[in-house]
């Protein structure tokens, strides 16, 4: 009976080592609903049609992105500036950004930063 006992304790611990194994692999491949989100490709954030003459063009490196929900929350910041559009690569860890003002770095820090994400790098495109 002690046996019994052991084998069901271990194959219960090994089933619950698998799904976390599985979960941690999704999570690192930013696939994962790590941030509460539990978004998919469908319900991605739409991003802003500008209308105007752009002024602004950047591509911004972010780190600490996980998840779709991430991806959502920088882009909804960042499009929540005044004239500014944003797509953001989750794989690339960047968003491109584009507006129809000039938009200063510290801004577009400001509204990822907020969130809790890291701005390791601006580039200006011209």
């Amino acid at each position: 009976m002690d046996t019994l006992i052991t084998i069901l304790i271990v194959a219960v611990i090994a089933v619950l080592v698998i799904v976390g194994l599985k979960e941690t692999i999704k999570h690192a491949k930013g696939e994962g609903a790590c941030c509460g989100g539990g978004n998919t490709a469908s319900d991605e954030e739409p991003t802003v049609i500008l209308s105007g003459k752009i002024v602004t063009r950047m591509n911004v490196y972010i780190d600490g992105m996980h998840c779709m929900n991430c991806k959502n929350s920088v882009t909804r910041s960042l499009q929540k500036l005044d004239q500014v559009s944003a797509k953001v690569d989750l794989k690339k860890n960047m968003a491109y950004v584009e507006s129809t003002r000039n938009v200063g770095d510290d801004e577009i820090t400001f509204a990822i930063e907020r969130l809790d994400f890291n701005v390791t790098r601006i580039e200006h495109i011209s």
